[in-house]
């Protein structure tokens, strides 16, 4: 099969292709190495973020009815069958083409029953399109993948999507720029909604194991722990104590010894829209309350706005 360097092209050749090469023997065809292997090579270089992996599945053993290609936050999961991820997914009859965000559905099904765990993914699906929305990508329940079992698991489980026609696909540059969009959005959701999660009590849950990487890998980079120290240092010199920069809440007044040194870091801006390293002007000390009010929803209050809400409490 001719090796394409493009990723228009690459969608396009599976599109036109899948459907006369699943009637030949499954090993070795040229097109599952196209899914698995050139997409990699092909969708990899236009990331620029050693977080995120590419895969794609054709099927395992058997040709699958709904071949896809996935870009997985590592941190989030590295597995179709669980997580958020962003997906390009066919539809069975190779008309449609769809870049996607999505649940996976595969683990949630084995562990909860089919109906019950599509039941809670739809719940978060609609918290999640009630709280953000991205320009040109459809957050609704249209989505066509096929009448098999997995492609209707599939339909219920995207969040927001981006719909193209297999015969009449968009430039090159176009496919590109929407998939950036994408994962940038992605990006910035993942970083948002793990944070939310540090105020969850892990201890009553399945997988605390997996749950605690998560959370670790996440924090090493929101809390880094020599920019906390200078951040300290800094406030100490400047004012000779350590309050949060929004309430103006001091842990040692109110909780003595135990609360000396303690406050809660953040980056006053994204995290992704900061060049390089974060440096020493990029942290903001705030108490935990404040800092649960910024990350309250995706997007989360930059620091202006949570600065202009705040108000003095009534009864000091």
């Amino acid at each position: 099969m001719e090796k394409t360097n493009k990723l228009r092209d690459l969608l396009a050749k599976i599109a036109t292709d899948y459907k006369s090469a699943i009637i030949q023997p499954f090993t070795k065809h040229p097109m599952a190495s196209l899914i698995r292997d050139q997409s990699r090579q092909i969708i990899s270089p236009l990331l620029d973020d050693e977080n995120l992996v590419v895969k794609g599945s054709p099927g395992k053993g058997s040709w699958a009815s709904v071949p896809w290609i996935a870009i997985f936050n590592k941190h989030e999961t590295e597995s179709a069958k669980e997580g958020i991820f962003i997906f390009y997914l066919f539809s069975e009859d190779m008309q449609k083409l769809y870049l996607a965000m999505t649940f996976g559905v595969m683990n949630p099904i084995k562990t909860s029953g089919r109906k019950k765990a599509l039941l809670k993914m739809k719940s978060r699906i609609l918290d999640t399109r009630d709280s953000v929305n991205i320009s040109e990508f459809i957050a609704d329940d249209k989505i066509q993948i096929g009448k098999s079992r997995l492609g209707r698991a599939y339909e219920k489980a995207v969040i927001f999507y981006k719909e193209y026609n297999t015969v009449s696909l968009p430039t090159n540059e176009i496919i590109e720029t929407d998939l950036k969009k994408l994962i940038d959005f992605y990006d910035n959701y993942i970083t948002e909604s793990n944070l939310s999660t540090y105020w969850t009590d892990f201890s009553k849950t399945k997988k605390t194991t997996e749950a605690k990487r998560t959370l670790k890998q996440h924090f090493v980079s929101e809390q880094n722990p020599a920019l906390l120290k200078e951040a300290k240092k800094l406030a100490m010199k400047k004012s000779g104590e350590i309050r949060c920069e929004i309430c103006g809440f001091s842990f040692f007044e109110h909780y003595g010894k135990k609360g000396k040194d303690f406050i809660e870091t953040h980056y006053r801006k994204p995290i992704t829209k900061i060049q390089d390293k974060p440096q020493l002007k990029d942290i903001a000390l705030v108490c935990s309350n404040c800092h649960r009010m910024i990350h309250l929803k995706y997007p989360s209050l930059t620091w202006e706005e949570i600065k202009s809400i705040y108000h003095e409490p009534l009864f000091k």
